[in-house]
């Protein structure tokens, strides 16, 4: 026998706006209370998504990750990340995070003033100076171009072998070097590269990478970000499907995805009771833990009841 009656089921639909988020106030599938609905000849409304859906989904793809995002709007993770694929949407054109700056003493604000003296009085290059002194190029430049904008700008413009040009990885304008530099940095190079031979060019578009956010952990690491392919690369030849993870989460779900385990929801509660036991083992005053996995696949015949795929 049901524990739910079939008007706390309605007043949950109608409170929600649809089966999927009425099934997760209740602690019910999504597909038990449709077929409760159904069952009963309550009128479903349309599962496509509305025009108010679209609009909050504007105005939180640059603010919360998939996941909060999928919380907020009732909606499955997949489905979210889908929509924000192919709508465009989101301010998502590479990794534009500051890369830091060593702490060793060679590149303080102090020191790069006594660089830049050097510099000028000796009518020095800064790949010259960097070499001559055993400091790093790029970090030079980098620390010249936070603490000094205004001289580095006047530097490369005097120095520039081509007009100013916006790099093809990250879009930001510099001033080429050599008649043979395309890109404002080694690292944008190597970016580049990359994502022409493993991405097909579409890693820019990397859900979460220009804010530098990890959309599992939420966090933003140092040492930046890894484009996942949500469905499996050999499922997305077109590299459509890209969400940022830090290393971390990215190794995590890979080798999750691997194991046998991954589709019982017995494992995944045992799973998530061991780690909750583990992280808090120490914690006299907690008894133990208690985990309730329901996992629905969406297949063809039931994506209508979640959204528009």
């Amino acid at each position: 026998m049901s524990r739910h009656t079939n008007e706390e089921i309605i007043k949950a639909y109608q409170e929600t706006g649809s089966v999927w988020r009425a099934g997760k106030k209740l602690g019910l599938a999504g597909q038990t209370v449709h077929e409760r609905l159904q069952a009963i000849g309550y009128k479903i409304a349309s599962s496509e998504w509305t025009d108010q859906e679209i609009e909050e989904l504007k105005n939180l793809v640059n603010e919360l990750t998939i996941a909060q995002i999928a919380n907020r709007l009732g909606r499955p993770y997949n489905g979210v990340a889908l929509k924000i694929s192919r709508l465009g949407i989101g301010d998502r054109f590479g990794n534009k995070r500051k890369q830091k700056i060593p702490k060793n003493g060679k590149y303080t604000k102090s020191q790069l003033a006594e660089y830049i003296s050097e510099i000028e009085e000796e009518n020095l290059r800064l790949t010259k100076f960097a070499k001559q002194k055993s400091l790093n190029v790029e970090s030079l430049i980098r620390a010249v171009q936070r603490h000094f904008p205004d001289w580095y700008e006047a530097y490369a413009e005097a120095n520039a072998a081509k007009p100013k040009t916006a790099c093809p990885n990250c879009d930001e304008k510099f001033w080429p070097q050599s008649a043979r530099q395309v890109y404002c940095s080694r690292k944008c190079a190597n970016d580049y590269r990359t994502d022409q031979s493993y991405f097909g060019g579409n890693r820019k578009n990397t859900i979460g990478l220009a804010e530098g956010t990890c959309q599992l952990c939420n966090r933003k690491p140092d040492k930046g970000l890894s484009s996942h392919h949500m469905i499996g690369k050999e499922n997305d030849p077109e590299n459509k499907y890209l969400i940022a993870l830090c290393s971390g989460c990215h190794n995590l779900v890979t080798q999750l995805a691997g194991r046998g385990f991954a589709a019982t929801e017995e494992a995944w509660e045992v799973l998530i009771q061991l780690v909750l036991i583990r992280k808090h083992g120490h914690d006299k005053a907690m008894n133990g833990v208690f985990s309730d996995v329901q996992i629905e696949f969406i297949n063809d015949d039931n994506a209508h009841l979640y959204e528009e795929l």
